[in-house]
């Protein structure tokens, strides 16, 4: 039990100072005597109650994927190093997919249950530093279909004059008009 209460006490300590530079959440502790962390972990029970449950999953899920990834883009552009740049460079090329074939495929995936709650989770693992997810994800999966795509693109334009150049067939050869 006494680990227990020490994984709070961290947890809450860091969820507080994380709170304390966004001024919506310190209003709100003064006006209703909750303290932030509490009422933050509210609203995103909440969230995740109405995704589970299917009640506007989509636009919560997206909001999710797009709002704190925005966010955390903005202080990347702002810090001096370029690690984080890459990381979030990373997480909108694979979010960008992931939207395009959830475009052709979502009348098909909505009937699965559960969809949402395990994008969320996705986008979840995508976006947290920890796991590094859309990095591991690009460097698996999708770096090697871009360089079979570049090297097979650069291999096509080389080909296509020796097409050219070679004499038509005699039966597909048009026929001379006088």
């Amino acid at each position: 039990m006494d680990r227990g209460r020490q994984l709070h006490d961290q947890y809450y300590r860091h969820a507080d100072s994380v709170l304390s530079g966004i001024p919506a959440a310190q209003a709100f502790q003064d006006k209703t005597g909750v303290p932030k962390v509490y009422g933050a972990a509210g609203v995103a029970g909440l969230a995740l109650l109405l995704v589970f449950f299917n009640i506007g999953a989509p636009l919560l899920v997206n909001l999710t994927g797009f709002g704190y990834a925005a966010y955390a883009s903005m202080d990347a552009i702002e810090s001096p190093g370029k690690e984080d740049d890459a990381q979030w460079l990373t997480y909108w090329v694979v979010f960008g997919l992931l939207n395009v074939v959830e475009y052709f495929t979502g009348f098909l995936l909505y009937w699965f249950p559960f969809y949402y709650l395990i994008k969320l989770g996705f986008l979840v693992w995508l976006m947290l530093p920890s796991t590094r997810g859309a990095e591991r994800l690009y460097t698996a999966g999708l770096k090697p279909m871009l360089q079979h795509a570049r090297a097979s693109h650069r291999a096509a334009p080389a080909a296509a004059p020796a097409a050219a150049t070679t004499k038509p067939n005699a039966k597909t050869a048009e026929p001379k008009s006088d």
